[in-house]
């Protein structure tokens, strides 16, 4: 079930005992600025995690989402969403939440370049994007970081609770 590892951190698919974690995670003050929703319940992040497991059996999925092992223990997730879109197939986007108790120890840059690296040939992906909040100037160094190029801002792309929200598009092309 391992599909990445190293010294570092660990990568595999999601499983429903990752739930509380995700939960969690997506609960924080920070998280749930950044989302466009988070999960009310563990209920809700276990029926979404059944979805992602079924993503798994097929032979062209919409998704792949890995848990992230540090020092054993589950500290969040990242996904890799929007493959084998009809017109798209050629690109995808990344998503990722960090525990808070595991933030700001720069490690998810090492995280998201082995996913790049894994998302480009596992694909055949001609384009990755990541989408970042304008507010959110941690995860736009980690973009830069990374290796994503700025491509443009969204202006008022979202609303959310009556709040327009503006976002970065990063992408890297291979």
């Amino acid at each position: 079930m391992t599909v990445i590892k190293t010294k570092d951190f660990k990568l595999r698919h999601v499983k429903l005992s990752d739930a509380r974690v995700f939960f969690e995670a997506e609960q924080d003050k920070e998280a749930r600025r950044n989302f466009m929703t988070t999960p009310k319940s563990v209920k809700e992040v276990e029926e979404d995690i059944k979805n992602e497991i079924s993503q798994y059996e097929k032979e062209k999925p919409t998704s792949e989402r890995f848990t992230i092992e540090l020092n054993g223990k589950c500290a969040g997730w990242i996904s890799i969403n929007q493959l084998n879109t009809p017109f798209f197939e050629h690109k995808a986007k990344i998503d990722f939440c960090l525990h808070p108790e595991y933030r700001g120890k720069d490690i998810m840059t090492k995280i998201v370049k082995k996913v790049i690296d894994y998302a480009f040939k596992k694909y055949k992906l001609k384009r990755l994007e990541a989408w970042t909040r304008t507010f959110n100037r941690t995860v736009a160094r980690l973009n830069v970081k990374a290796g994503f190029k700025l491509e443009g801002i969204l202006r008022k792309n979202k609303c959310k609770n009556g709040e327009y929200l503006d976002d970065m598009v990063w992408a890297i092309i291979r």
